[in-house]
């Protein structure tokens, strides 16, 4: 009795101790840092807390995060604690410091325990965990580390339970899910023809726990959205077409984690250190629950490599629990040769290599310090400190349009927070129609399409105003639609200024029209254009068309919109699209100009199609009217 309260007290004390150091970290270094893509699932959480729903805009039933219980969790809290970024932070720091305590246990009780405390200790100060503070990364990932736990220690309802919430608040955990059942599903086998009573508890135990979580939600999220899965993977897969990650232009999930540990390397090159002993752990002997989680890792970035999405740094952060699990065998198994070759000073020297890592990632957190004082530039692991341009942004949003106003921005999450106005965002997150058009290789239907009545901009200091590489600041249609209102600047945001820029034209109603005009493998089913006419003092033009592709595309298509015979001032739109993922029904659309001065009455629009480069074939489709001005 007095051994288990002496163990009990142990590890209630090593608890405090791994909470105590993350906390004194999110205090004194990461209390200013806030992650744009968190506040996407603040706003899901303040909605879903003020009763319109589980939704990002109000009226759209678009599940569009990846967190749906996290988000669930956030808006229940907040009736305590309204302040979303203290909340999601407060948790955060809290998963990373249990995350910890749960290393140390889940290490082999055969390692001394000075190395297993060491290995806790170094978890809680990994900075990948800790530059994902605000999102759900840290609190599914300690969700998959306590069902580990729970199995090793035969509580197979509880770590099914654990894992199905775990699923819940970030999909990824369904492979860690099926790694465990598997396991479980081997000891039950293996234990089939012994006399052990009740072999088969741990699968259904663990089963049915795992199940009564994922079925409930199921059941409400295809209720509520027709579908329990997140749009998110499709709008990821549809950026990678066009080489847009959040680590740089056309990076693979490969190259991102060669950019982190370049980049770790270069806060402090004592991460050799940390890196050597992860190789060395490898000769060490496995337990169940290590082989888990490692291979848990492993398995994640191979599935994140044969999705082939958009990385983000925050995708690498579960090789962070068995990296250093590895690293605690390593040093473990360093102590045992140096002991058998009967070295003295073997616990000193062990004790000193393990001080190298820890030197490396204070030096991370000093670096991190720094880069939120003063900014700096662009890099993988580095913050971007874009929170005071994007609130001071979303808040100028806020209190300066109408409550109907709709913007297209970017990145939607602090903008799209504190503007509480209805958001678009040419990236795809919160438009399944937008997804799709950037994975046919078309940003530019977006802009045309929506033609919010904001639009936010970023670009970099002296460079030219694009679309993702459109340089948006050169369209015709553009520049007659939009004009900008408003400016914000922080010397830290290397990406800086943010404008926002006001719709001053109206936006017409457009009925689309039924047509059959073949184009070589293409057919133009549908034709729309704005229903006001155009007045001699000219304006701009929004048209539409409605495509079926019925053969064999080029593998870059070129497609122009025309209005002919207007006394030598033919208007029109060009684009190039790649082809590869072209197939179905879906529209493209096109925005022009018609100059001053074109004489009243209806113009032919001309269509035309073909490979980049000509030729092309040409059709007629429907009219643009030009009216007198008053």
């Amino acid at each position: 009795m007095v051994k288990q309260f002496t163990s009990r007290n142990r590890q209630l004390v090593l608890l405090a101790g791994y909470l105590l150091v993350a906390i004194v970290i999110w205090l004194t270094v990461m209390s200013e840092f806030r992650l744009d893509d968190s506040f996407i699932t603040y706003r899901y959480s303040r909605n879903f807390a003020q009763g319109i729903g589980l939704v990002y805009n109000p009226g759209d039933n678009v599940l569009s995060t990846t967190a749906p219980l996290y988000a669930m969790l956030l808006g229940a809290l907040s009736l305590i604690i309204p302040d979303f970024h203290f909340l999601g932070s407060l948790i955060g720091t809290l998963s990373i410091g249990f995350g910890g305590w749960l290393i140390y246990n889940l290490l082999p009780r055969r390692i001394a325990e000075p190395i297993r405390v060491w290995g806790g200790l170094v978890y809680v100060l990994s900075s990948p965990l800790w530059l994902a503070l605000g999102m759900e990364t840290a609190f599914w990932i300690a969700l998959v580390l306590a069902a580990v736990w729970l199995v090793q220690e035969t509580r197979w309802g509880g770590a099914g339970f654990a894992i199905g919430i775990a699923a819940l608040a970030r999909p990824d955990a369904a492979l860690p899910a099926g790694l465990l059942g598997l396991t479980l599903i081997f000891q039950s086998v293996n234990s089939l023809g012994t006399t052990a009573k009740g072999w088969w508890r741990p699968v259904v135990y663990f089963t049915i726990a795992l199940l009564i979580p994922l079925a409930l939600f199921g059941i409400w999220a295809y209720a509520t959205y027709g579908s329990p899965f997140p749009v998110t993977l499709s709008a990821k897969s549809a950026q990678a077409v066009l080489g847009i990650t959040g680590m740089g232009v056309d990076v693979t999930v490969w190259e991102g984690l060669r950019l982190i540990l370049r980049s770790l390397m270069q806060q402090s090159s004592l991460y050799i250190a940390l890196a050597l002993l992860v190789l060395f752990g490898l000769a060490n002997k496995f337990n169940r629950s290590l082989t888990i989680i490692v291979g848990w890792g492993g398995l994640h970035l191979l599935a994140y490599i044969l999705l082939k999405v958009a990385p983000y740094r925050w995708y690498y952060a579960p090789l962070v629990p068995g990296a250093v699990l590895l690293a605690a065998l390593g040093l473990d198994y360093l102590a045992q040769r140096l002991t058998v070759r009967g070295m003295r000073f073997a616990s000193a020297l062990v004790g000193a290599i393990a001080v190298f890592p820890l030197i490396a990632q204070l030096s991370s957190f000093s670096v991190i310090s720094q880069r939120i004082q003063f900014g700096g530039d662009v890099d993988v692991m580095l913050p971007i400190v874009d929170w005071k341009a994007y609130r001071e942004t979303g808040e100028w949003l806020d209190a300066n349009t109408r409550s109907d106003a709709t913007v297209g921005v970017a990145e939607v999450g602090q903008i799209g927070f504190y503007a509480r106005r209805y958001m678009t965002d040419y990236l795809g997150l919160l438009q399944p129609d937008v997804a799709a058009s950037l994975k046919r290789d078309d940003f530019y239907s977006w802009l045309v399409g929506y033609a919010p009545d904001y639009l936010v901009f970023q670009r970099f200091r002296g460079a030219a105003l694009v679309l993702y590489n459109y340089v948006i600041q050169d369209d015709p249609w553009f520049n007659a639609n939009y004009r900008p209102v408003v400016e914000f600047d922080d010397p830290r945001y290397s990406s800086g200024p943010v404008t926002i820029f006001e719709r001053v034209t109206s936006k017409p109603a457009i009925t689309p029209q039924p047509v059959q005009l073949d184009f070589d493998g293409l057919q133009l089913v549908g034709f729309a254009v704005e229903q006001d006419p155009i007045t001699t003092d000219g304006g701009a033009v929004r048209i539409r068309l409605d495509w079926e592709v019925i053969g064999l595309l080029p593998d870059e298509l070129h497609i122009a919109v025309k209005g002919l015979d207007m006394g030598g001032k033919n208007p029109g739109f060009d684009g190039d699209y790649r082809t590869p993922n072209w197939h179905g029904r879906f529209s493209t659309w096109h925005g022009f100009v018609v100059p001053s001065g074109v004489i009243p009455g209806d113009y032919t629009l001309l269509v035309a199609v073909g490979p980049k480069g000509g030729p092309y074939l040409e059709q007629g489709v429907g009219t643009l009217k030009v009216a007198r001005a008053p």
